[in-house]
């Protein structure tokens, strides 16, 4: 019998890919390159342009505009030009750093929703919840949270969840960037996040489904 490939699992290949052109490559990179006698500072550099290949790649074959990819871009370019005025590794792996307490702003905003106003999830899934069940079951979805205490409970332990991985990885990057020894804290910096999101996702899973979350 052929096996059917179904769109769950081309998205889960797409997403796996993904994660590692972003976390998983520029570590390759890095580390061939050391072992093969490059200094940190150019094996740095170089790691940092594999972003821009793989925005460019995707241009060239969608031929649209990815806004996040444009700042990807904005990000790799600001760091080569700091690294090159610098010359210091370390300046790249704080600048990699502090580009991440973006992630930081989003974290904190999430655990102020927590109590104040409704939790940032119930804008921020707006869009998926339409296209799931559209206009009506996106009525139905929002008034769960002046109805339902149980709803309101468990969104904010949702949201609690999500802002403190997010601070959690902030700290992280922090500490990898400022204290750990060079060859190391490329590793730190691009596992941290997949190392945190993972376990975080799959509890977002069970516990929407636990408390009746979804729409």
């Amino acid at each position: 019998m052929s096996s059917v490939t179904t769109p769950s699992k081309i998205n889960r290949a797409s997403l796996l890919i993904q994660m590692f052109i972003d976390f998983g490559l520029p570590l390759v990179v890095y580390y061939g390159l050391r072992a093969t006698g490059v200094g940190q500072w150019w094996a740095l550099l170089l790691s940092g342009v594999v972003p821009v290949v793989a925005v460019i790649v995707k241009f060239a074959r969608t031929r649209t505009v990815d806004f996040l990819a444009v700042f990807v871009l904005s990000v790799v370019a600001l760091s080569l030009g700091v690294s090159a005025m610098t010359g210091e590794a370390r300046t790249m792996l704080i600048r990699d750093a502090w580009g991440g307490l973006l992630g930081g702003l989003i974290a904190v905003w999430l655990l102020a929703s927590v109590w104040v106003g409704r939790p940032a999830p119930m804008y921020l899934y707006r869009a998926f919840v339409l296209a799931k069940v559209g206009p009506d079951g996106l009525r139905a979805w929002e008034s769960k949270w002046d109805d339902n205490q149980r709803f309101r409970h468990g969104m904010r332990v949702l949201t609690f969840v999500w802002g403190c991985a997010g601070l959690l990885n902030v700290a992280v990057t922090l500490v990898a960037a400022y204290l750990l020894p060079l060859d190391l804290a490329p590793a730190v910096l691009n596992v941290c996040w997949p190392v945190i999101v993972v376990p975080t996702g799959l509890f977002h899973l069970y516990y929407t489904k636990k408390w009746d979350l979804r729409a």
